[in-house]
């Protein structure tokens, strides 16, 4: 069926594995290393069945694989289907090439199959490889295999027949798992954490990896079975070997071919962003627009790092309790997005880790945050507590973000990380921390409202822009006018108003302030709009004016301010960047 060409078939005697029977007792000693020997039983000690008749070999398989965990949940009803409805377990195979079943024939063509010659001729095949037994003569195998007290017939011939390729790959917990310590498990020494394939393994190499490990180790060989789709082509076809063959099928691009057009990492990026319970699509737009989705959270990289430029994190960082309060808000958001992630990679649900990180890079930090901060980051004195508080926060970030890339944006991340000021070695050396900040309820439920209060600004600034009355944000000044009883205090928010609404100037109830850090005390008392409706009942409850600022535009930091010539020796700039230019020269 493989080659889509006409077979004969014939009658064969076949080696079968019963899958009924009842089990003898079998208890797991972990196997020697290699180069010291095997001896007789090594690795399971085999005790005779008890009187009880106690479970079948089927029965145990179904009841260790409740004991397994599943993803995605579906396949345990899969896996169970598969045990409960396989027959009798045909393992050989009538080939010229694989691993040899290791039986002889006496002269009644009856065959020797004997547990103690099957362990001399692994010894034999460790040391020479399994072409020993196709080689050698049966008389001389003989000689070699035989123990020392065999009572029994002696062997004329010796099995042509191969094992199904399913016992090769099954028995690894033994072969490759238990035998070298960097891999070996924690409870179980052939026991591996996760195994991993496509969906058509259930009948495959995880039940022979279970039904192998079973017997001869006593449990499963798993602790997790993580199973995903197919890669299939833009029609939805399954991209296969043996489609190649026929006529009219391209043959797919391999890894190699993305690779080299988009990069490693923008293919790791592609293959987590797609949900792997399901069949993927190949395709080149996909690939394309997942690029995009890299440049995003790249250039988020390259942001946050181009600001860490002057920062020592053991000089210069501010304590939580001294941040600004947007930095505390970013912060908090940080932190809700540091506990999604790591629930998803515990759940293997990487495309979550893409979606929620792709998220936050393009909105909270690109489009917010990042956004908000320029003007304290390029305009006020270098050694300013908005601008360091700002730093501090960029710098937790930027290290969480690292790490959280790294098992999917391996080259990247690493790349990145050598730019992060006060760290060393590789980002994949390091433990992950979280960095965020808690904020409580109250602060969250404050932000809230003045993200909508800013919407609603935006909303009336972009009318104005275009009646033309005004070019950028900047050239604008907001007024709000609310009851008073609407005013909520918060010291952590004042300050941070007209940095979210990027206008120039704005004025709130009855009093017009312009945000400065020398008067950040005069306003923690009037800031925090409890509610944002337009109407109370009959009479207006908030009203947004947004006019042209008065004053003029200040060259450096391009706000529009009343102050603006009024120093001689800076007659182009405005007092706030005056005082930053003669505090930090170089800002």
């Amino acid at each position: 069926w493989r080659s889509k060409t006409p077979i004969i078939f014939r009658a064969m005697d076949q080696w079968f594995i019963n899958i009924n029977h009842v089990l003898q007792r079998r208890d797991y000693a972990p196997p020697l290393p290699k180069g010291e020997g095997r001896g007789e039983g090594e690795g399971t000690v085999i005790q005779p069945a008890t009187s009880d008749a106690g479970p079948t070999f089927r029965q145990s398989a179904l009841q260790e694989i409740d004991r397994v965990k599943w993803i995605p949940d579906w396949g345990i009803n899969r896996i169970k289907g598969a045990v409960e409805s396989r027959p009798d377990w045909c393992i050989s195979r009538q080939r010229t090439w694989g691993v040899p079943i290791p039986a002889f024939y006496d002269a009644n063509s009856e065959p020797i199959l004997d547990a103690r010659i099957v362990r001399n001729v692994a010894a034999l095949v460790e040391k020479q490889g399994s072409n020993v037994w196709f080689a050698t003569s049966a008389a001389d195998l003989w000689k070699q295999v035989k123990p020392a007290d065999w009572t029994g017939p002696e062997a004329v011939a010796k099995s042509a027949d191969t094992l199904d390729v399913w016992i090769d790959s099954g028995s690894s917990s033994r072969a490759v798992t238990a035998q070298r310590p960097e891999l070996r498990g924690a409870d179980k020494a052939f026991q591996a954490d996760v195994y991993l394939e496509g969906s058509d393994q259930h009948r495959g190499w995880f039940q022979s990896s279970l039904l192998i490990s079973l017997a001869g180790n006593g449990a499963a060989p798993f602790k997790t079975v993580l199973t995903h789709g197919f890669m299939v082509d833009a029609d939805r076809e399954k991209i296969s070997k043996s489609k190649q063959a026929q006529a009219g099928y391209e043959k797919p691009q391999t890894a190699e071919a993305y690779v080299k057009k988009w990069g490693a990492d923008i293919v790791r990026l592609w293959v987590a962003s797609q949900d792997y319970r399901n069949d993927i699509v190949v395709s080149e737009e996909r690939i394309s627009k997942v690029a995009e989705t890299y440049r995003g959270i790249r250039n988020t990289l390259r942001y946050q790092l181009s600001n860490l430029y002057d920062f020592d994190p053991a000089k210069h960082s501010v304590p939580d309790d001294q941040l600004t309060g947007l930095d505390r808000w970013i912060l908090g958001e940080f932190a809700k997005l540091e506990a999604d992630v790591l629930k998803a990679y515990d759940a293997y649900e990487f495309h979550v880790v893409y979606q929620r990180m792709s998220q936050f890079s393009a909105v909270e930090l690109s489009a917010m945050y990042h956004d908000f901060i320029k003007d304290r980051m390029y305009t006020n004195a270098a050694n300013s507590s908005r601008r360091r508080s700002s730093q501090t926060a960029l710098h937790r970030m930027v290290k969480g973000l690292c790490q959280m890339l790294s098992p999917i944006l391996a080259y990247t991340a690493d790349e990145a990380w050598e730019f992060v000021p006060g760290v060393s070695g590789s980002v994949h050396e390091g433990e992950w921390k979280s960095r965020g900040v808690e904020i409580s309820s109250t602060q969250q439920e404050t932000w809230q409202r003045l993200f909508e209060l800013r919407g609603a600004v935006l909303l009336e600034l972009e009318k104005v822009r275009q009646g033309k009355t005004i070019g950028k944000a900047l050239e604008a000044e907001t007024e709000l006018k609310v009851p008073r009883e609407a005013l909520n205090p918060d010291t952590h928010v004042a300050a941070d108003w007209v940095a979210i609404v990027t206008v120039g100037e704005s004025q709130i109830g009855f009093r017009r302030d312009f945000w400065s850090e020398s008067n950040l005390v005069d306003l923690k008392e009037i800031l925090s709009i409890s509610r944002i409706d337009k109407t109370a009942g009959d009479k207006p409850y908030l009203e947004i004016v947004v006019r042209r600022a008065s004053g003029q535009k200040c060259e450096r930091c391009w706000h529009w301010e009343t102050d603006v010539g009024t120093h001689a020796e800076h007659p182009t700039l405005c007092g706030r960047c005056v005082q930053a230019v003669e505090e930090s020269p170089v800002a």
